[in-house]
């Protein structure tokens, strides 16, 4: 009997370490904070991405009173809420001009965004100046918005240079959860 002693002791611990593995995987994971308790239901996956844009062209230069446009495409791989842009103005050598920039989610067509004027990003920008204006016209990802720069009172040559900028959390899509 002592023969067989140390084998039905290794497949009972065996078994018992069985069981208990099994119990574990089975039972309901506990989720508390502050006070409150929860049963997790379900799964959910972290994932992480990226977020940017870009602007052609990013310099303008006007002479007349003559619009203007860029095209801004998200090259990131995060859904956008909003974006901002950086205008700077530059100091002409005579005049006061003024720009507005509006945004379009399709190209402009004879100064026209889709039969109207667009949606103006920030208010009227004068020379000499850096302003960051926001827009929540934003492209897709993957996908484009057109801005039109929209000059008043030229009289001298004057540039006009954009940049984007996206601030996270505040202008990225919120992700949406599923239960699994």
């Amino acid at each position: 009997m002592s023969k067989h002693y140390p084998q039905r002791s290794a497949r009972r611990t065996a078994a018992i370490a069985a069981v208990l593995l099994c119990a574990a995987l089975v039972a309901p994971v506990r989720a508390g904070a502050a006070g409150s308790r929860g049963t997790v239901l379900g799964s959910e996956s972290v994932s992480g991405g990226t977020w940017a844009a870009t602007a052609g062209p990013t310099s303008m230069t006007f002479t007349t009173n003559t619009y203007q446009t860029s095209t801004v495409t998200n090259t990131g791989t995060v859904a956008l809420s909003a974006i901002s842009y950086k205008v700077t103005i530059a100091n002409p050598a005579s005049g006061s001009p003024t720009f507005k920039v509006f945004a379009c989610a399709v190209a402009w067509v004879s100064n026209l965004c889709s039969g109207g004027t667009g949606t103006q990003a920030g208010g009227t920008l004068t020379k000499n100046t850096i302003t960051t204006v926001t827009s929540t016209v934003v492209p897709a990802v993957g996908g484009k918005v057109y801005l039109q720069v929209e000059p008043s009172g030229v009289s001298a040559s004057v540039t006009v240079t954009l940049g984007t900028s996206i601030t996270s959390p505040t202008q990225l899509r919120a992700a949406v959860k599923t239960n699994r």
